[in-house]
């Protein structure tokens, strides 16, 4: 019996590294390859937004498959497909680059990344059903998540370098026949689930919940108008880095493994913070400005190491909102009401994304990289000091409630 749970534990493990690899590899080789091809900072941005906009709908996509499909057989399809689409990708940009095609594959195998992380998140309970194997295991997987953010663009950049990146597409594809073959071992019912609230219904839900909650509705507000400037400067920054320092493709990956410090401080500073009597509005507000000034800070200095150190910080800064934010919605809801409220929170946080790479494509137009930057910057600095202004009011209200 341990052994079954321990070989179950083993092969859930692998196929979620397997498919975090393949995820953060293709995000940090997608923009790249648009940049060899079309040295196009419009093309990049709309590239960025192609790769994060499928985390809006994989949600509600991961629920209909769940009301029509068995899981198992839902991941296995979804390996299915992303290896056709792999073939097809390689045979195709062997002979001919085109963008729209590009493009088409970019946002279907993101969708197929994403789709198959929420999924197979959700069988976790099912594969180990004891608590102290669960819990043990979701440690496993934070630091999955937190290990490939920093290995996957040195990941992605040394095979760009050696292999060129049609070769990416028969990698991924050898990934996925593998991840087949783990998923055939994976003790996973056949049971297709009929029952339930509708995802629709739940989101909905969330979003009254999230209106009515003072602090938690500040913090998604704050967090989408900041997000916008975020991600847009993001969808920006890679360009960037190659025009003004001309990075070679693993100095780039460097460059974003080393910020991946950042995160990881910044998660353990968040848990600290949790066991003080910090003001929460405050932080989340003074967070927002450094994070601006360090925006603004990466186009202006001219040097790789400033800009390292920058971008390190605004990593850091991030990590801590995300505890703030992860703690509080937690805390402030009850269990039956937590599903909903994460629900309507994704759509709220990732829906900044498109916007973010839209703005960072209408800039780029009219714009240099590095003024486009300092303007993303600017606009978060002023949009964090009205979250300022407006978490000192609200502490000052609630003091006085509180008084009275």
């Amino acid at each position: 019996m341990f052994k079954l749970k321990s070989s179950q534990s083993l092969y859930f493990l692998i196929s979620y590294i397997l498919n975090s690899m393949n995820n953060w590899v293709f995000k940090f080789i997608a923009p790249l390859v648009l940049y060899s091809e079309t040295k196009s900072l419009q093309m990049m941005t709309i590239s960025y937004g192609l790769l994060f906009t499928p985390n809006i709908i994989a949600p509600p996509v991961a629920n209909l498959l769940e009301n029509r499909l068995a899981k198992k057989a839902s991941l296995l399809i979804l390996n299915l497909i992303g290896l056709f689409l792999c073939l097809f990708s390689y045979t195709y940009f062997e002979i001919n680059f085109n963008n729209l095609v590009f493009f088409m594959v970019v946002f279907l195998l993101s969708s197929i990344l994403i789709l198959y992380q929420t999924i197979i998140h959700s069988t976790l309970k099912e594969i180990l059903p004891h608590k102290e194997d669960m819990e043990e295991m979701s440690r496993k997987i934070a630091f999955v998540d937190s290990l490939f953010p920093a290995i996957g663009p040195i990941i992605g950049a040394t095979i760009l370098s050696y292999l060129g990146y049609s070769n990416v597409f028969i990698i991924i594809g050898v990934i996925y026949v593998v991840s087949m073959f783990i998923l055939t071992k994976i003790n996973i019912g056949l049971r297709v689930k009929t029952t339930g609230e509708h995802f629709i219904l739940k989101t909905i839900k969330g979003f009254k919940l999230i209106k009515d909650n003072l602090f938690v509705n500040y913090l998604l507000r704050r967090f989408f108008f900041s997000n916008i400037a975020l991600h847009g400067f993001q969808s920006i920054l890679t360009y960037f880095l190659i025009e003004r320092f001309n990075l070679t493709d693993i100095q780039l990956g460097l460059f974003f493994a080393i910020s991946t410090v950042g995160l990881i401080i910044g998660i353990r500073i968040g848990r600290i913070i949790y066991k003080n009597n910090v003001n929460k509005w405050r932080l989340i507000s003074i967070t927002g400005i450094i994070c601006a000034l360090c925006l603004i800070c990466i186009p202006i200095a001219n040097n790789i190491y400033i800009a390292s150190i920058a971008w390190s910080v605004v990593m850091l800064l991030s990590a801590i909102n995300l505890i703030v934010f992860y703690t509080e919605r937690q805390t402030h809801y009850h269990q039956d009401e937590v599903v909903s409220v994460i629900s309507a929170s994704y759509m709220i946080i990732y829906s900044a994304i498109p916007f973010g790479s839209a703005v960072s494509y209408i800039l780029s137009r009219y714009m240099q990289s590095n003024d486009a930057m300092i303007t993303l910057g600017t606009y978060l600095l002023i949009v964090s000091i009205y979250f300022l202004y407006e978490a000192l009011r609200s502490t000052k209200i609630k003091d006085e409630i509180d008084v009275s």
